[in-house]
């Protein structure tokens, strides 16, 4: 599957991603009560203080700080549905798949009670929920959400490379076949929010022949042949 890191996918995993350090117990995402008595978490829109940019683009030079400085903002903004996206981007790059989903999903929620995210921001919130299952080795969890998100994004093509690949994972090949033949004749269709995703001509085609997590469905020649013969 690809990889979401710091507000965009990166191209296909051709090796599987290192194994994660023991993690601390799953944190939670408990938001603080909102300031001024009852007063309303968003008006219109997610909460976001500008330092979210400075700790993203910081995170090459220093992941951890950028890690704790995200939190830090989380804290302080209740109400800041980007900064959760962000903040659970990083850590799955940092290989903490179970302290991200708690971010990606609060982000969510909060979308729903007002602060709400742009399109883009809550695709990559399911697309790092989905992610994070698969980082764990639950790739049965991330489907339902990568098919709820082709529901709303069926010309999302890196989501439904990514269904493939947990179709594959789970030992439907029949799903599998179908989802990446189906990536492979939309490959230049994405969304307008997701221009920046629109990869090279080909790139799908050479992702499947070296992603491992399709090895399965390659090992099957009839299929890995249909597959090869899309257009």
């Amino acid at each position: 599957m690809a990889l979401l890191l710091a507000g965009a996918l990166a191209g296909c995993e051709a090796e599987p991603p290192p194994a994660a350090p023991a993690e601390a117990p799953e944190a939670e995402d408990t938001p603080r009560p909102p300031r001024g008595g009852g007063a309303r978490r968003c008006e219109s829109g997610s909460d976001d203080p500008s330092q979210i940019a400075l700790f993203v683009e910081s995170a090459d030079r220093d992941l951890a700080g950028a890690i704790a400085g995200l939190e830090a903002l989380v804290g302080e903004h209740p109400g800041s549905a980007t900064a959760r996206v962000r903040l659970g981007e990083l850590l799955l790059r940092d290989g903490a798949p179970q302290r991200a989903r708690p971010f990606f999903e609060r982000a969510l929620a909060l979308h729903d009670e007002g602060c709400t995210l742009g399109p883009r921001d809550r695709w990559a919130a399911r697309e790092g929920i989905a992610h994070a299952h698969a980082m764990a080795g639950d790739y049965a969890a991330a489907i339902p959400l990568l098919r709820g998100s082709l529901a709303e994004h069926p010309d999302a093509t890196p989501t439904r490379y990514n269904l493939a690949c947990a179709l594959c994972r789970t030992g439907d090949l029949d799903g599998c076949e179908r989802e990446l033949t189906r990536a492979l004749r939309t490959e230049d269709a994405v969304p307008d929010f997701l221009v920046d995703q629109r990869r090279p001509p080909g790139h799908y085609r050479r992702a499947m022949e070296i992603d491992p997590d399709l090895a399965p469905l390659r090992a099957d020649r009839a299929r890995l042949e249909r597959v090869r013969a899309t257009r």
